[in-house]
């Protein structure tokens, strides 16, 4: 190996859970080769389409190079296996080349396989099929948890041994200022309000909760939802669910406003069938949010004791968990002081730790003596 490429096909697209796992890890990762605790074994750098919509990284150890994009579909699948021809190269946002032999893959979940009505024909297709060639020609796959490595390793067939764990993380939330004019903007006050923050993915399971939420009696009571603010998303069983005035659907918002309310909410619902990490409750928790979360998938492994759970297929089971975090203030502040311990696990520089020792298995990286 001559140098370890690695795939920055994350800075032409918009930030979402993947993109910023690439960008925050990538970062704290050079921050570790500059203050000497890890020694690369051969040149770091980042392959960068070009133009990108977020800004080029200021790295003092991993050099980033530009190459044309026009197609960026194109410039993955062909300009950058051939930039990376003969070396290893690094893939941390989900997708990759497909015929490079090699590489190490970050598949984030299975949900192509375990949810593949959540997509479209053509998504799920194209992505079963890139998971199941990279399983047998990857040198080494990366997920976020144990529970994507148990579903990767049974669809892919592959050895558990071949896929490393290294999870993500969410210290980017404290130093993000905030923004609390957000909260007038939507017009609820603090601590009057549960928060949920999700896409339109039908895994996130938005209209049974919306539903749940409905059938509370209390006339105080606000949700508000980030994210996932189209029609398909709201469409619940009854009139009352679509028509509920206590739900304020504040689409996408910044992450200086979604730190406000994740601060200022009573309580954080994740209601997810499917996740792979679930970045969401972990935010919440280290923004001194309490969480009340599924169930589901690896949402129980990432929170661990620091949220109360419920069934996410239940409404009584959703509905009862919210109708208690409205009315509980000490099992709140249980909560809280749990979820502030439980964040602390989750920072950039465990994960990126976690990255150069999967790195070094291949003989890229090494740790300083």
């Amino acid at each position: 190996m001559s140098t370890l490429f690695i795939n920055g096909k994350y800075l032409a697209q918009p930030v979402t859970g993947v993109q910023r796992y690439a960008m925050q890890i990538l970062e704290a990762l050079d921050l570790l080769l500059a203050e000497g605790q890890w020694l690369a074994n051969v040149p770091l750098v980042l392959l960068a389409p070009t133009p990108c919509l977020q800004p080029l990284p200021n790295f003092r150890r991993i050099e980033v190079r530009s190459i044309p994009a026009g197609n960026l579909h194109v410039w993955e699948q062909l300009r950058l296996p051939i930039a990376a021809r003969g070396s290893l190269l690094l893939n941390l946002a989900g997708s990759a080349p497909l015929f490079k032999f090699g590489q190490v893959c970050t598949f984030h979940d299975t949900a192509v396989f375990d949810f593949p009505t959540a997509y479209s024909a053509t998504f799920s297709r194209w992505y079963r099929f890139l998971f199941s060639v990279q399983g047998k020609l990857s040198r080494r796959l990366l997920t976020v948890s144990e529970f994507s490595k148990a579903r990767l390793s049974l669809h892919l067939g592959v050895k558990p041994e071949k896929v490393g764990v290294v999870h993500s993380a969410a210290d980017h939330m404290r130093v993000q200022d905030r923004d609390d004019q957000v909260l007038s903007k939507l017009g609820v006050a603090p601590s009057r309000y549960l928060l949920a923050v999700g896409s339109a993915n039908p895994t996130k399971n938005f209209a049974r909760l919306i539903q749940a939420f409905s059938g509370l009696p209390d006339p105080d009571a606000r949700l508000v939802v980030v994210g996932g603010s189209n029609s398909a998303v709201f469409a619940a069983n009854d009139d009352a669910a679509r028509n509920d005035a206590r739900i304020v659907r504040a689409g996408r918002l910044t992450d200086a406003e979604l730190k406000s309310l994740y601060s200022q909410a009573r309580a954080y619902v994740f209601p997810s069938v499917y996740e792979g990490f679930g970045l969401p409750p972990i935010e919440a928790m280290l923004c001194g949010c309490p969480v009340i979360a599924s169930t589901a998938a690896s949402i129980p492994e990432v929170c661990g004791p620091a949220a109360a759970y419920f069934d996410p297929l239940s409404l009584d089971s959703m509905r009862e968990a919210m109708a208690r975090a409205l009315r509980d203030d000490a099992w709140l502040d249980e909560l809280r002081e749990a979820g502030h311990e439980r964040a602390k696990l989750y920072t950039w520089r465990s994960a990126a730790t976690g990255l150069l020792q999967q790195l070094a298995l291949l003989g890229a990286v090494r740790p300083a003596a």
